[in-house]
Formats: structure tokens, C-alpha cells, sequence
């Protein structure tokens, strides 16, 4: 895909906000090795190339609303192609993701954003729609260092979630990937004594039915972007550790 005229516009929406950052957590497209469960209906190459559509939207749509405050965080690798050219084509820094189960990451995350910011937004790619005031809800949120903003999904996991101060022990406990993750979560903010503000539920792309209930308007250029000659195919033997 050429770098001039991209399909997701990254055009600043909104003039610079209060010290925040956006971290995007991104898994390495490689056939076979993402989006799996999608791949059960729509095949491993529709379904990677779908993965990658919606990585690209959502870099592109953080960038939009804060501009010049993402990074894309990496697993397991910075160095692939589709992360290099996101990096170029956004202007996002890259950073690699801690090694370890996904919590411990997240936390790892939330601790380097905040050693250079004062707020961290952490989003995932699975949830496309990016439209709206979620932004504004949750830096709104974000006033002081027991606030904190999560934005949960249909399935029971969360989307994103928003933080004040590093505390690794947020993220200890749920079972990933299942419908617990969100309520454990914000169970233990709670505990915490964190003060927390929760978006209605969103859906996540995760299976075939997922995809098929996307409503058009989000459905048609993610499918459009995964089908364009210029992405290629996504070649599943790529090393990460290259």
C-alpha cells in the first residue's frame, strides 16, 4: 500500500489537550498467529488482513484526536513491516511490549507512558468503532491519581482503559480472554480505591458474527483496506526476531 493518500486519514480533529498519551497495544500480523478465532470462519489470510485493517484504523484514529501523543506497542517485535510503516506513515513512536502474560504488560506499559506523561490511555485494535467523544469522556475522567476510566466490551473484555498512576496490581488477576476480564478489573480498581468511570460496552472483531453485525459504515472500508492490491499478502514467514 503506498504511502501517499492512505485509506484512514490521520488528520489532526482537535488542538493538543493536557499531558496525556495514547498507547496502541498491537500484536504482529502473521497469518496463522492473529486472529484466530476469526480465521475459523473467514480463513487465516481474509482474517490478517482484516487485522491488519483494523490496526491501521486505529492508529490512525488515535493520531487524529492526539496528535504527536502515540505509541504503538509491539509485540513481539517493533521491526515488522507493517509497524515500521505505521511509524512512518503517523508518526507514531514504536516501542516493544514487555515480555510476559498480557497483564504484566499492560502494566508494564502503563508505567513507561507514565514516566513521560501525567495521563495513559491504553487501547487495543479490535474495536473499530472509534467515532465520538470517548477521548473527551476519559481525560475528563482522568483528573487526579485515583482516577480511572475503563471502556468495556460486549463480550466481556475492555477495550481500553484509561490511568493516573502506575499500578501494576489492576491487572492481576482476570483470565484473559474470557467474560470476566472487565468485571475483575474493575473489581479490583475499586479495591484499589480508584475512582473509576465506565463507557457503555462496544464490540469487539474477535469471531466471524462479530464482523457480520459491524455495521456498514465501519464494515465496508475495513473490508475495502484488507482487499487492496497494495497490501500484499501477509506473508506468515516473517521472523519477528529479525
Amino acid at each position: 500500500m503506498p504511502v501517499a493518500n492512505p485509506l484512514f486519514s490521520a488528520k489532526p480533529q482537535s488542538p493538543p489537550r493536557a499531558d496525556f498519551a495514547i498507547w496502541v497495544f498491537a500484536k504482529t500480523p502473521i497469518v496463522g498467529q492473529c486472529k484466530t478465532r476469526l480465521a475459523r470462519q473467514l480463513g487465516n489470510v481474509r482474517a490478517t488482513r482484516l487485522y491488519r485493517a483494523m490496526l491501521e484504523h486505529a492508529v490512525a484514529r488515535a493520531c487524529a484526536l492526539a496528535p504527536g501523543r502515540v505509541t504503538l506497542a509491539c509485540s513481539p517485535s517493533p521491526r515488522h513491516p507493517m509497524f515500521v510503516r505505521l511509524a512512518a506513515r503517523y508518526g507514531v513512536t514504536r516501542r516493544r511490549q514487555a515480555n510476559g502474560p498480557l497483564g504484566y504488560r499492560m502494566a508494564q506499559g502503563v508505567r513507561q507512558a507514565l514516566q513521560m506523561s501525567d495521563r495513559v490511555i491504553l487501547m487495543g485494535t479490535d474495536q473499530p468503532e472509534l467515532e465520538g467523544s470517548w477521548l473527551d469522556q476519559a481525560l475528563a475522567q482522568l483528573r487526579h491519581g485515583h482516577s480511572a476510566w475503563l471502556a468495556p466490551t460486549h463480550d466481556g473484555g475492555y477495550w481500553a482503559i484509561g490511568l493516573c498512576r502506575a499500578n501494576a496490581r489492576v491487572f492481576r488477576g482476570p483470565a484473559w480472554s474470557t467474560s470476566r476480564v472487565a468485571r475483575t478489573t474493575r473489581t479490583r480498581a475499586l479495591a484499589l480505591g480508584l475512582d473509576l468511570e465506565r463507557l457503555p460496552a462496544r464490540r469487539d472483531i474477535d469471531e466471524g458474527r462479530d464482523w457480520h453485525q459491524l455495521s456498514r459504515g465501519l464494515r465496508a472500508p475495513l473490508a475495502r483496506a484488507a482487499s487492496m492490491p497494495g497490501l500484499g499478502a501477509p506473508g506468515p514467514s516473517y521472523d519477528p526476531g529479525e
